[in-house]
């Protein structure tokens, strides 16, 4: 296990419980949009690509859909476990890196990863098996934070004040570039703004912890105006769909 894995378990093994019951994350905007761009036939078998809690996957099965859900932290997918046993729904958990994912080439119909991807240590590594494990033709969704190229390495900085688990947000451009080096055709791609207050962007983390006292100090360093003015705070969210392409037969 690498030691970014390990700053991710550290960090989500502490505040499973609040992912768990956040809102945002079991029933926000990205969650139906995402699904949508997937183009399912029924019965279709699904990826959730760090499921976390699993509220993504969770989505997917009551459409009918098999779902596998992979996170590599346990508390997490006991959280996941939990919630599906409560809604009488069967997914598959697994624990393991999205760097290797443990399955055989061609497999999946779809594959989702929400509001994870700045947690990986190598992005571009996790698109190749993404593509890997795809079947032709199929589609890759991704929702991630982002920011205008002028502020994300300002942005980048701040959030790992607050999660040391960070890696890194990308900017569009970069998803862009990152995306067709993988080989995949880029379908669709928007970006859009959440306005919240500091502390509502803060959380799960505590605004008296020392990652919260740190992060919220940052907050008021010359931030952009892009990210933070007037007392409140722009979060920036990238959603996105891409596909594997058919084989060419030139």
């Amino acid at each position: 296990m690498s030691s970014s894995d390990e700053l991710v378990q550290k960090y989500f093994g502490r505040y499973h419980e609040a992912y768990r019951n956040s809102a945002p994350h079991a029933h926000g905007h990205d969650l139906t949009h995402l699904i949508e761009m997937l183009h399912l036939t029924p019965n279709s078998l699904v990826l959730d690509a760090a499921c976390g809690t699993g509220h993504t996957a969770l989505a997917l099965a009551r459409q009918g859909h098999r779902v596998i859900g992979l996170d590599v932290t346990q508390e997490m997918l006991a959280e996941a476990e939990s919630l599906a046993q409560q809604n009488h729904l069967e997914i598959q958990w697994v624990q393991g890196t999205v760097h290797h994912l443990p399955w055989e080439d061609n497999t999946f119909d779809a594959i989702t990863c929400r509001r994870a991807a700045h947690h990986f240590s190598d992005l571009a590594r996790f698109l190749e098996e993404a593509r890997r494990v795809l079947k032709p033709g199929t589609f890759l969704a991704i929702s991630d934070m982002t920011a205008p190229s002028d502020a994300i390495d300002w942005l980048n900085q701040l959030e790992r004040y607050r999660d040391a688990s960070h890696e890194a947000a990308r900017s569009a451009n970069e998803w862009a570039r990152l995306i067709t080096e993988a080989g995949f055709d880029l379908m669709t791609l928007g970006v859009s703004v959440e306005v919240m207050t500091a502390e509502q962007w803060l959380a799960p983390v505590p605004a008296d912890s020392e990652e919260g006292q740190q992060a919220m100090q940052f907050l008021t360093y010359h931030p952009p105006s892009t990210i933070f003015s007037h007392n409140q705070f722009h979060k920036y969210r990238l959603i996105m769909a891409v596909m594997k392409p058919l084989p060419s037969w030139d």
